[in-house]
């Protein structure tokens, strides 16, 4: 594992407002023994962040996973607000609990204008390897409640249920544009061909083996592919309030998406909603007749 400061100190000028934040981070790593790790992801992580670009971390608790450890996270989690309370615009602290897992989410905005946006974890639940590849080890001591991720999906995996399941979402939203275009809803249409156009990104960032591909369309960007390998028909899918422009709009979409799950498909060996596809595609055209 790098030194964590000797890692910090490596960052480039621009990002010295996110070393700054990290640095005092892993100071509170180091001097609260609750604490078990801290590791830095997402563009931080990938040495692809500008001076815009949050601090995404992930913060390790000496607790036992799930409900059992949740007061131990929630105080690491109090604690994080007060080293940075001084400092903060704002923050929104969130929670996720169940029986088997738990987890705290503090998004914090500060003054200089750096944001945080932190996830305190027992450490049993942190992700390592190839289940988080881009996410770099600051500060790490032993646990006894560590789950081996040996044996986890990696993070490019996409399973043919999850392809199948966003390909029919995708034509599910433009079947409600058409719905919203019928009785002249330009705000309902325009959201949800938006909606569509989002699993158009996660189909095409799967089927390029994208990191994380639930997240589209930035992993798309983060591979730094051909500025021209995109999904057919994906730069008309954008249109304003206009009915005309958004079914054009959405036509265009719809040719998006059938390349992008395609493509996807055939990388993750998947079933397509055939019968959706050609129900929308059916809907869609100017003038049709709609049951």
């Amino acid at each position: 594992m790098p030194d964590g400061r000797s890692w910090i100190a490596m960052l480039p000028p621009q990002l010295s407002r996110q070393g700054d934040a990290l640095t005092r981070l892993l100071g509170f790593a180091e001097s609260t023994p609750a604490v078990s790790s801290l590791s830095v992801g997402c563009s931080l992580g990938r040495s692809a962040a500008d001076e815009y670009s949050d601090v995404d971390a992930a913060v390790g608790v000496e607790c036992p996973r799930g409900a059992a450890g949740a007061g131990r996270v929630r105080e690491v989690e109090s604690a994080l607000v007060d080293l940075f309370r001084d400092d903060l615009v704002d923050a929104l602290r969130e929670e996720s609990l169940t029986d088997a897992f738990f987890i705290r989410r503090l998004f914090a905005q500060l003054r200089d204008g750096v944001q945080l946006d932190l996830a305190i974890i027992a450490e049993g639940e942190v992700r390592r390897g190839d289940a988080a590849p881009d996410f770099v080890p600051l500060h790490r001591s032993g646990s006894p409640d560590r789950k081996d991720w040996k044996d986890s999906p990696a993070a490019t995996f996409v399973s043919a249920e999850q392809v199948t399941t966003w390909a029919f979402r995708g034509w599910r939203a433009l079947l409600d544009v058409d719905k919203h275009l019928r009785r002249g809803s330009a705000w309902e249409a325009h959201h949800r061909l938006h909606e569509a156009r989002e699993q158009v990104w996660a189909l095409w960032a799967a089927a390029r083996g994208a990191t994380y591909p639930q997240h589209g369309l930035s992993q798309v960007l983060d591979l730094g592919l051909d500025p021209t390998d995109l999904p057919r028909g994906v730069d008309a899918s954008v249109a304003g309030l206009g009915l005309d422009d958004l079914r054009t709009a959405a036509l265009a979409c719809a040719d998006a998406l059938d390349d992008a799950s395609r493509q996807a498909a055939a990388h993750c060996s998947a079933t397509l909603p055939a019968g959706l596809a050609a129900w929308a595609r059916r809907v869609l055209v100017p003038g049709s007749e709609r049951p």
